[in-house]
């Protein structure tokens, strides 16, 4: 797949987003914390030519280019630039978000309905699982910058990069898409200062005020998940298809949080699906 590269400047400092294809609806995708938009690449060659890809770097970790120093690293800062991305795409956008690109997409789905046609949520922060349990305890440890510094320069090594995506991916990553996945994270005190206020605003409240809104969102909605996922429960998939007038829940039987690296070909096929279908009824 061949990608065209700008920078694209936000409220807080410019983020890299990468495009591919020329026609069809827009899909913009939203990736999670300490990683970037290449998390998608996998996906993005098996769904071909059919669409016009928006694959931006959010400043979650797993970015190039820091933030303004006195930026907004919130969830909702975060929502406010993908709305800010999205109203300059041709429409009809298709909004995606997986982990904590989930929990972003979900804020930025109700703020601005009427900007995006459909919404695609993988295993996401959900309810008052925001961050993942097992991932805690980084909240504290985002307190002491020097720790947070700590883990980053761990991750210049293969064995703590492999250690991090056995959380999220089931499959291994080959090396070649580890350092595409970790940016300048383990190098640029910038990217790790991004990380570190995202951590310190990632908090229950986040996903769980969302939740009284989500019914607000009328478009068709499809939440693809992972069956055996450590981070995020299936029970979620299920809860939020209710949450919604008009969702579908697809399984993923052999992925973890992120599906796109994973299981490709099957998350093309639903999403190809998704988009080929007029409307999206529940289904449990």
């Amino acid at each position: 797949m061949r990608y065209e590269s700008e920078q694209v400047a936000t409220d807080g400092g410019a983020i890299t987003v990468r495009r591919a294809g020329r026609h069809g609806p827009t899909l913009l995708f939203v990736h999670g914390m300490m990683v970037n938009g290449h998390v998608w690449d996998p996906l993005v060659e098996h769904l071909g030519d059919r669409y016009r890809v928006v694959l931006p770097d959010l400043p979650l970790g797993g970015h190039r280019t820091p933030l303004d120093a006195d930026a907004d690293r919130s969830p909702g800062a975060h929502a406010d630039r993908v709305i800010e991305l999205a109203r300059t795409l041709p429409g009809p956008v298709v909004l995606v978000g997986n982990d904590t690109g989930g929990a972003i997409a979900q804020i930025a789905a109700v703020r601005e309905p009427a900007l995006f046609s459909r919404l695609v949520l993988l295993p996401s922060d959900a309810f008052d699982n925001c961050p993942p349990r097992l991932l805690t305890p980084l909240r504290p440890i985002a307190a002491l910058p020097p720790l947070i510094r700590g883990i980053c320069v761990g991750l210049r090594g293969r064995p703590f990069q492999r250690l991090l995506m056995k959380f999220v991916a089931r499959n291994p990553v080959p090396d070649r898409r580890l350092t595409e996945l970790l940016g300048a994270l383990p190098h640029d005190r910038g990217v790790q200062r991004d990380l570190t206020g995202l951590l310190r605003t990632l908090r229950p409240e986040v996903t769980r005020e969302v939740v009284p809104r989500l019914g607000g969102y009328r478009g068709p909605v499809l939440i693809a998940w992972s069956r055996k996922d450590p981070l995020f429960p299936l029970a979620h998939a299920h809860r939020l298809a209710e949450c919604f007038p008009n969702a579908s829940v697809a399984i993923a039987e052999g992925s973890r949080a992120f599906v796109s690296l994973d299981e490709p070909e099957w998350l093309a096929a639903r999403l190809i699906e998704f988009m080929e279908t007029e409307s999206a009824p529940h289904t449990a």
